[in-house]
């Protein structure tokens, strides 16, 4: 969906670019924009389960809970000379793709990166949901307190993420999945998710994870760290064995107590709920901390 006033504001870029090439050396033609909305949404009907997709390659991500009888909705804001927003929905399996022009040639063979746009996805609170998130180049913020997840599936590459969950999952979730590329990414409340396993592949970059909110008596936590710096912080009531296995990785523990590769906390074996942590790295730091200390 195109306006008038996007047209005529990629129009007059376009014009002044063209003024200015004309006097300036060097100048480049960076081309007009077009910018487009696209907006969809759906009501809760005779649904039982919801299975999304999502392939975001480049821009700004963000996935919050949608209103009241909501199933979904869907708002995405993007320049549509340089890329294409797809949407799909049939019998509780909604899907939504985007597809980015590799690149825009320049006077002289140079090249430049796009400007991308803005996806926002809502998803509501009535019907269990299998999630699926593959972002690119991507900021991201997602909150997912109070959506009713089943499983959940997210891989980032290049990207910044910071995913809060503010309130508990009210449905059981086998494993939760996560694969870092080369990313910073800050998880809040990974308790709230009301997994079993929580799985992090992490390649290059900084990762937090605070475990804050746990519904579970027993929850695993299996990361895999590349190069870079990881922080786990713990709630202080919880017990904590870590079981380290790798190489090169300074460890910083201090509520912790070392027996060889395993770290753990005096309140093990009478705490009410407890956190294994299965940590294999190569390179960097790792730090385990007690939140609110």
């Amino acid at each position: 969906m195109r306006t008038d006033s996007g047209v005529l504001s990629g129009l007059t870029l376009a014009f002044l670019i063209l003024v200015s090439g004309l006097f300036l050396p060097g100048a480049v033609d960076l081309g007009a924009q077009t910018p487009a909305t696209f907006q969809a949404a759906r009501d809760v009907g005779t649904e039982r389960e919801l299975t999304v997709e999502v392939q975001y390659g480049a821009g700004t991500f963000t996935l919050t809970p949608a209103a009241a009888g909501r199933l979904y909705q869907l708002r995405a804001h993007f320049d549509e000379e340089q890329q294409e927003i797809s949407h799909r929905y049939r019998d509780g399996h909604l899907e939504i793709r985007s597809r980015v022009e590799g690149s825009t040639r320049l006077r002289g063979g140079l090249r430049r990166t796009a400007e991308h746009g803005e996806l926002n996805l809502r998803l509501g609170n009535r019907v269990p949901v299998r999630l699926d998130l593959e972002l690119g180049a991507v900021q991201a913020e997602l909150e997912l307190g109070g959506i009713p997840l089943r499983e959940l599936s997210f891989t980032t590459g290049a990207s910044d993420t910071r995913l809060d969950v503010s309130r508990a999952n009210p449905v059981e979730m086998e494993r939760a999945r996560f694969q870092i590329g080369a990313a910073a990414f800050k998880a809040r409340g990974l308790g709230r998710l009301n997994a079993e396993e929580i799985k992090v592949d992490a390649g290059v970059g900084d990762v937090r994870l605070e475990l804050d909110g746990l519904l579970r008596d027993r929850t695993r936590l299996e990361v895999s760290m590349g190069l870079g710096n990881l922080e786990i912080a713990v709630p202080p009531q919880v017990g904590v064995r870590l079981t380290r296995s790798g190489f090169l990785v300074s460890m910083d523990a201090p509520d912790l107590v070392r027996n060889g590769n395993v770290w753990q906390s005096r309140n093990w074996d009478e705490s009410r709920q407890q956190i294994e942590i299965q940590l294999g790295a190569a390179l960097g730091s790792v730090s385990v901390e007690t939140l609110g200390r």
